[in-house]
């Protein structure tokens, strides 16, 4: 090893809410932790995003952990009720608690806290350019440093919660795990642009979350407006990447649904990105390597949300890292427990999240609107779906009221049908990686189905 070079427990890369979390839960433990992110620090917790974050995230992160949720001036607004209004004339509103955060000065505070930890120690502007493999195990990583000179830091076990680039995951040799995707396709991948903006007045959308589709948008794009304040909104748009609109600009209609909606507005500030819109890595560990979040392809495919999900994957990942490194054993079978628990937990998202894409490349949005019209599909069934208290909608009783459309409802039928297998497949994620292909098989022909 060079003078340079360093030596830890964990190597956690990418200093997200993933990265943070895992990276304090380890502090909390005493394990020897090196966290790294190629941000200036004053910069560690920006990202163009939504900025809403479920409570019941951030409450169970505590009840786990102590992990302390936002409060202050890192919550922009309180939300209370959420609408989806998928053609002009018609709009479906929830009861439905959420926060507008500032990512930044949340992102800063859990920076902050590592302090507290001598065992953890943080380093910024320190990039990972590639993996360190060592006899079929992952050893480490190659990390350019702010000077620019190359350094290698070698540990027992990498955590990638580097965002869906997924750094080190796209750098695993197949020799090693065959088991993720090193890359993720586009019609896997959600693009946005997001911006915040101020208006001159108190604005018409007061602790709201609103989910809309307008002309100007390829479907299945939706636009979104979240409010962060009496005065400021962060308004976006994003969709899941298909042939007929993956050459459109997110940047250019937003613009265009600004200038239409809020023409007085003042943009404060404006930024890209892309999400995973699949369901979570098959596998997310392999000799030596767990990944977190974004990284793991933790984003719910419907609403977009990854940071809850990185949240609570990165303390069940500490839960598993401990258990590896006080029985110095960081084989894939025995970091496989995460795989299971994981599964478990976010299965039925990716599931339902996939049905609905589907729904939506195949179905027009105005259609949607019919079945509430109509009340074929009333608001209990919606909190059914999406709380996953039932997915078994009572579709023949119904299939009078919607006679005029008959196979829009049988869609409908299969899109929740199709997210119940998957919900099913998961809970029966398998106990060991012997029997992985067999399970994987599966799950990729219940994706494979057409709606």
């Amino acid at each position: 090893m060079l003078k340079q070079d360093m030596e830890t427990d964990v190597l956690v890369v990418g200093a997200g809410p993933a990265g943070i979390c895992l990276a304090i839960n380890l502090g909390k433990k005493n394990i020897s932790t090196i966290l790294i992110d190629q941000k200036p620090k004053k910069n560690v917790g920006y990202k163009p995003c939504g900025d809403a974050l479920s409570p019941n995230s951030t409450r169970r992160l505590f009840e786990l952990s102590g992990i302390k949720q936002p409060r202050g001036k890192e919550i922009s607004e309180n939300l209370a009720t959420a609408h989806f209004r998928p053609v002009s004339d018609f709009e479906l509103s929830i009861d439905f608690k959420s926060q507008t955060v500032d990512r930044l000065e949340y992102g800063q505070r859990l920076l902050e806290s590592l302090t507290d930890y001598a065992s953890v120690s943080f380093k910024s502007k320190h990039k990972a350019v590639e993996t360190i493999v060592e006899n079929n195990k992952v050893v480490g990583c190659k990390v350019r440093q702010y000077d620019g000179k190359i350094i290698n830091i070698y540990a027992k076990i990498v955590a990638d919660c580097s965002g869906v680039t997924g750094i080190v995951r796209r750098t695993i040799p197949e020799s090693v795990s065959n088991k993720f995707q090193t890359k993720l396709p586009k019609y896997e991948t959600i693009v946005s642009y997001r911006e915040i903006i101020e208006t001159p007045s108190p604005h018409n959308y007061q602790k709201q979350m609103r989910i809309e589709y307008h002309d100007e948008m390829p479907p299945p794009g939706y636009f979104w407006i979240f409010s962060k304040g009496e005065h400021t909104l962060n308004i976006g748009v994003g969709w899941l990447l298909n042939e007929t609109n993956k050459d459109s600009n997110t940047k250019l209609i937003l613009a265009q649904l600004r200038n239409k909606i809020f023409p007085d507005s003042k943009v404060l500030d404006g930024a890209g990105d892309t999400l995973s819109g699949r369901l979570p890595q098959y596998s997310m560990v392999c000799d030596g390597f767990v990944t977190c979040g974004d990284a793991a392809t933790l984003v719910n495919p419907i609403s977009g949300e990854g940071h809850g999900p990185a949240l609570i994957s990165a303390y069940f990942a500490a839960e598993t890292i401990e258990l590896a490194i006080r029985n110095e054993d960081v084989s894939e079978s025995f970091l496989w427990r995460y795989n299971i628990r994981i599964w478990k937990e976010y299965g039925y998202d990716g599931g339902l999240g996939i049905a609905v894409h589907k729904l939506l490349n195949s179905v027009p949005f105005s259609d949607f609107s019919f079945l509430f019209e109509k009340g074929i599909i009333s608001q209990d069934d919606v909190d059914a779906i999406m709380y996953d208290y039932s997915v078994k909608l009572p579709i023949f009783k119904k299939i009078i009221k919607g006679m005029r459309k008959p196979k829009l409802l049988f869609k409908v039928a299969k899109g929740l049908l199709l997210a119940e297998r998957i919900k099913r497949l998961s809970q029966k994620y398998p106990e060991t990686p012997d029997k992985f292909e067999k399970w994987v098989k599966k799950i990729k022909k219940i994706e494979k189905k057409r709606i």
